[in-house]
């Protein structure tokens, strides 16, 4: 038999072939032997263990997007981009002439307020003021200077109108 031993552990005695080593686990601080006769190690208790999960590889579905969708991701993006009313009324054309109709969201209606042709700017009014029924304004001191500007500069008197009641109901 091999008695097997920790690396540095001291050994106790040799007697003849065969070194002893210092127990694993020392009882009452005392070093105990291992004898010539190991006694076999008691089968470890059977704890009820749940039956192991078989894993599963799932596949993600395929999030291809087609052509027209990326289009539409595309000129969106160019229209949330765009800082000056010139780049703007552009982005936001060529976002219409593709076929598409702008998504109902706070931000890409407060884009759409400094759009130069004063009809998509009271659709953006009519828009706005029906989410800020449903829900808080995210950027109400940009909105108010858009109403703002639309109250007093616009060239339409429908347009002034329109800005100027939505501008009234954030107070």
């Amino acid at each position: 038999m091999i008695a097997a031993r920790r690396p540095n552990s001291p050994l106790l005695t040799r007697p003849g072939r065969r070194a002893l080593a210092a127990s694993v686990a020392p009882s009452n601080g005392k070093a105990a032997l291992v004898s010539d006769a190991v006694a076999p190690a008691p089968a470890p208790a059977e704890s009820p263990s749940p039956p192991r999960r078989v894993a599963r590889i799932v596949t993600a579905g395929r999030t291809e997007v087609d052509d027209s969708e990326r289009s539409r991701l595309r000129l969106l993006e160019r229209l949330m981009l765009s800082e000056t009313r010139g780049s703007i009324s552009r982005a936001a054309n060529d976002y219409l002439q593709a076929g598409f109709l702008f998504p109902e969201e706070q931000p890409v209606q407060l884009q759409l307020l400094e759009h130069f042709d004063e009809e998509r700017a009271r659709e953006a009014i009519t828009v706005l003021a029906r989410l800020l029924d449903e829900q808080d304004a995210h950027k109400l001191p940009v909105l108010l200077q858009r109403l703002r500007r639309l109250e007093e500069h616009g060239d339409e008197a429908p347009t002034r109108d329109a800005a100027a009641e939505l501008r009234r109901s954030l107070r």
